[in-house]
């Protein structure tokens, strides 16, 4: 593997030898990893390899078993987040961690709110979001009640957030994992503008094509270890692919066409769509957001009331049937919004599984 180059610019954060047990698994094994200021360093591996774990420790989430940590080169112990926010640290995390039922600008001031005789200057703080997203190419309604936004723009108002707050190292978890395309191309479009500014980025990652398209360093793990240390504009999606999973990947693959069998599922006339997806058969929906596929999606999964049309599963009408029924019939629906509708948090694994 092609070792990490050496670069004049400023070290901003430096990991040395972290280490962290946890009952039965070492999730991380004498990791090292440096940032520079104004790059964007992808931290990679397959899921379990302890990136997350890893993030977790240097945003002040995880006290580490052995290894030191290092910000602008003076050691730090983080006790917790805050401590890491005052250093200049923010993490954006796979579940956002936002109020739905307040606005945009109360979101992002939480905490660090402008006031004006002891209370909420809510003209500042709009002002303060607007400036800083218009600054930032992050365009948000700080009007708007966050419960009401698609996932991408949610996503900007946690960016914002940190921002607000000060962070030169901004940590994102799988950010790309519940973003269309188009969000994520947008996305990486702030990124690069954010570390063209000064700041650094960790993208937390197991993409391969958004790797090589938006970063500058990579670090690789693997078993909780780190495999290969690389120049993006150096390395190979087959050589990084390779440190990910210790062996040779096909990445070319061509797969024959499969062969579709009888219908199984028929939609006619549910929010103005026709469809057929016979089995074997992947059939995508596409369209610029807003535009009605997650009404049409939640309505064949039983969120939604069908008030014209007709659906079919398997030769039985599920039109009105419950989710319940759905689920019993075959149907299965992961949604877009994972932590907030796809899971029960508080649950354990066991009861979201049952």
């Amino acid at each position: 593997m092609t070792p990490q180059p050496s670069s004049p610019a400023e070290t901003v954060v430096e990991l040395a030898g972290i280490t962290k047990r946890f009952t039965g698994t070492l999730a991380n094994d004498a990791v090292d990893l440096r940032v520079r200021r104004g790059e964007i360093h992808a931290l990679m591996g397959e899921n379990g390899a302890g990136k997350s774990t890893l993030m977790s420790i240097l945003y002040g989430m995880l006290r580490p078993d052995a290894g030191t940590i290092r910000v602008h080169g003076r050691e730090v112990n983080f006790s917790d987040p805050a401590d890491a926010i005052g250093a200049g640290l923010g993490m954006v995390h796979q579940g956002f961690r936002l109020f739905d039922s307040l606005t945009v600008a109360e979101n992002i001031v939480f905490r660090t709110e402008p006031r004006r005789f002891g209370l909420l200057d809510r003209a500042a703080a709009r002002r303060r979001v607007r400036e800083l997203a218009e600054e930032h190419g992050l365009p948000v309604d700080p009007d708007a009640r966050v419960g009401a936004l698609p996932i991408g723009v949610r996503q900007r108002v946690e960016i914002l957030k940190l921002l607000h707050r000060g962070a030169r190292v901004l940590i994102l978890d799988e950010p790309t994992a519940v973003l269309t395309p188009d969000e994520a191309g947008k996305l990486f479009a702030v990124l690069k503008s954010l570390a063209e500014q000064g700041h650094s980025v960790i993208l937390v990652t197991h993409k391969l094509n958004e790797v090589l398209s938006v970063s500058d360093n990579v670090t690789v793990l693997r078993d909780g270890r780190v495999t290969a240390r690389l120049r993006t504009a150096d390395t190979t999606a087959a050589e990084i692919a390779e440190a990910m999973t210790g062996r040779r990947v096909e990445l070319d693959r061509i797969h024959p066409p499969g062969t579709p069998g009888a219908v199984v599922l028929s939609v006619s006339g549910v929010r103005g769509v026709d469809l057929t997806v016979r089995a074997g058969e992947i059939v995508g929906i596409a369209g610029v957001a807003g535009n009605g596929q997650s009404e049409l999606i939640e309505a064949l999964a039983g969120l939604r009331p069908v008030t014209a049309g007709h659906i079919e599963l398997a030769g039985r009408d599920i039109t009105h049937e419950s989710p319940a029924g759905r689920r019993a019939a075959g149907l299965a629906y992961v949604p877009e919004d994972r932590a907030a509708v796809g899971t029960a948090p508080a649950a354990s694994v066991a009861e979201n599984l049952a």
